[in-house]
Order: structure tokens, then sequence, then C-alpha cells
């Protein structure tokens, strides 16, 4: 907001109301940064899921099972 808060429970009248809203290319930044945050990056995995070419090992292939079967 651009303005104080109004005191008085009195109503406001459309001008007032509308200079205390914020400019509207900050309100565009805002809503352009909320929505860059909230949504997940394309490569994401969920936790235990990763290419097999990663763990080659029989015994790492055999710890990321127990870790897969921990975590369901």
């Amino acid at each position: 907001m651009r303005a104080p808060p109004p005191r008085s429970k009195a109503p406001l009248a459309e001008r007032d109301f509308l200079a205390a809203l914020p400019a509207m290319n900050t309100t565009a930044t805002v809503l352009a940064v909320l929505w860059v945050l909230r949504n997940e990056p394309m490569d994401m995995r969920p936790l235990g899921r990763y290419p097999d070419r990663h763990f080659t090992e029989p015994r790492a292939r055999l710890q990321l099972r127990r870790f897969r079967r921990r975590l369901r």
C-alpha cells in the first residue's frame, strides 16, 4: 500500500482507495516473483528417484533400494 490505512470506518472515495493501492509495475513484479517461486523446477526429482546411470555399482544400487524402502 502506498498510503497509511484509514483511521476511521468511514467509506473511502474511489480515488482515495486507488491512491492507496501499489503501483501496477510493483504489483506485476511481485506476481512474477511469486509465480517463479511457486513453480517446481522442470528437472526436480522426488527424493530417492535418481537415474540409474548414476548408480551402477552393486553395493550402491543395494543402498539405493534400501533407502527407497525406508522412504516408503
